[in-house]
């Protein structure tokens, strides 16, 4: 009897145990305001973007590769660089955007993802407006990048 009662208590504590150690993460969300600036291209870079975080830092994305140009109703897909440099951390990603350009070839919605080098993820977007093709002069883009602890 005192066997079976030892056994049925480790089997509880193993199972209660395995829940308990689920990664956490560390979550950051960042709001991308404004315009970017076109910085001289790099090797690699077809356009290099620098951008203000709210809450201070900032963004720069380098477009690597590209399908389809800016324009009416015209969907963009590219992938690039994307780094945040934070008050309390430096974060580099490779990133993939979808861009869905309204009527006017101006007005678009953003949606991203990526992977953070280390580990971890980065996803959001939001609107922009591109005008002339490869300037933003405004955006209103936010982030949720999920770090390992």
């Amino acid at each position: 009897m005192d066997t079976v009662r030892i056994a049925f208590v480790l089997s509880v504590l193993l199972l209660a145990g395995c829940g308990s150690h689920a990664a956490r993460r560390e979550v950051l969300h960042v709001h991308v305001h404004g315009s970017a600036a076109n910085l001289p291209v790099t090797e690699g870079c077809f356009l290099l973007l620098r951008s203000n975080v709210i809450g201070g830092g900032w963004m720069t994305y380098c477009l690597e590769r590209f399908i389809n140009d800016p324009g009416p109703n015209v969907t963009v897909l590219d992938s690039g660089r994307l780094t945040l440099n934070l008050p309390t951390h430096t974060i580099h990603a490779t990133v993939h955007v979808q861009t869905k350009f309204g009527p006017d070839g101006e007005h678009a919605v953003q949606k991203l993802r990526g992977a953070v080098s280390g580990g971890g993820t980065i996803a959001g977007g939001g609107p922009y407006v591109e005008a002339p093709p490869g300037h933003v002069g405004a955006s209103d883009l936010r982030y949720t990048i999920r770090l390992p602890a």
